[in-house]
């Protein structure tokens, strides 16, 4: 029975393209477009994807995310580096300003601070020059990414970040956040001045706890404190993406865009598999006449929505994970992030895409009367 429910299935080309194809599409805009957004989501976390080294976050109690800080003081930097279980704490900088480039343009950079001492909150990767070259004074390293956007500068050259003189002393590869994409690195003390602020210049602190103390110990002493937050990487992360979720309509937009892909595939899908099997309505009549169960029936049914749904979503999840990779080569402004839970989401709209086709199908199949055959 399987046999001669894979040559009906097979027998008509055209339909069986257009059911694959159909589910495919589907699956595709599912994958993509979920994995757009949570790319977004990650990139909206800005210098999060880049640093490792701290156990902890400082803030300003009222931080809504992480491009939007309240500065604070050198006096909180020391309360900080005073609290028990406490093994440093480094102030880290990140901020934009305006780089002036050649012909009389301009372009916002992101500017990123990190201590001069430790180099905590330093780029991933330093793909040209020496790290310890920042220590020169008005030194900065340049994500490779922005070269191009920033006028090509090599080793040596010199731009102007808000009217200040930065001398470039290499390059770097790093993530960077969805409100600035081109990003420089420089110390802590160089980055206060080609920035205008207050007597606060802190835009965080960056904690590193002793071993054997626990984190939760050393953040709940931190937040007992007056006008200070603690919060670990994965907090600040979630409060950031928490943020987006509520403040802009990127959640709903997606939602819609996820939500039509779930539809059409569904109408899509279920209307050719349904008029696939009444343009062989007669051969399941006959087989029926023979003495083919229900059971039986059911079985070809479900065997053929089997068959389209697995080449469907594996051309459909494939084209999802090519488009992904190709966020993932360095300096690409696709913003895609692909997890294994994607995958099941694509499944399960697969699974409900199929569904409504073959309970249509079940139910003409199941209802059907052997003498049409005869008709």
């Amino acid at each position: 029975m399987w046999r001669i429910a894979l040559r009906m299935l097979f027998g008509d080309r055209a339909k069986y393209l257009s059911l694959v194809f159909g589910l495919s599409f589907a699956v595709l805009l599912i994958a993509q477009q979920g994995a757009i957004f949570l790319g977004l989501m990650l990139q909206a976390t800005g210098p999060l994807q880049n640093i490792s080294q701290a156990d902890l976050w400082i803030t300003d109690p009222y931080l809504k995310w992480v491009s939007e800080t309240r500065n604070l003081s050198e006096a909180d930097l020391n309360r900080v580096r005073s609290v028990p279980g406490v093994a440093w704490a480094e102030p880290f900088f990140n901020t934009r300003a305006a780089c002036d480039l050649p012909g009389g343009d301009f372009r916002f950079v992101n500017i990123v601070g990190v201590s001069r001492n430790t180099m905590v909150g330093r780029p991933p990767v330093v793909t040209a020059g020496r790290l310890e070259d920042l220590r020169i004074a008005d030194a900065v390293l340049v994500e490779e990414s922005a070269r191009a956007k920033l006028g090509w500068p090599e080793i040596g050259d010199t731009l102007k970040l808000n009217d200040r003189r930065a001398l470039v002393v290499g390059f770097c590869r790093a993530k960077f956040g969805w409100d600035s994409p081109s990003v420089v690195y420089t110390t802590f003390e160089n980055a206060i001045t080609y920035t205008p602020l207050g007597r606060n210049k802190i835009p965080f602190i960056l904690v590193g706890v002793r071993e054997g103390t626990p984190v939760g110990e050393v953040k709940a002493r931190i937040d007992a404190m007056p006008d200070l937050q603690a919060l670990t990487p994965n907090g600040l992360r979630l409060q950031t993406i928490n943020f987006i979720m509520k403040e802009t309509g990127i959640g709903i937009n997606f939602g819609i865009t996820v939500s039509l892909g779930i539809i059409v595939g569904l109408t899509v899908s279920a209307a050719i598999f349904y008029q696939f099997t009444l343009e062989n309505i007669r051969h399941f009549a006959v087989l029926k006449a023979m003495g083919a169960t229900n059971l039986a029936m059911t079985a070809m049914v479900l065997m053929q929505a089997v068959v389209v749904g697995v080449v469907g979503f594996g051309i459909g999840v494939g084209g999802a994970g090519l488009f992904s990779l190709s966020a993932r080569k360095p300096g690409a402004e696709l913003a895609a992030y692909f997890p294994w839970q994607m995958l099941l989401i694509a499944l399960v709209g697969t699974v409900v895409c199929l569904s409504a086709g073959s309970l249509l199908s079940l139910r003409r199949v199941l209802r059907l009367d052997p003498a049409v055959v005869f008709k």
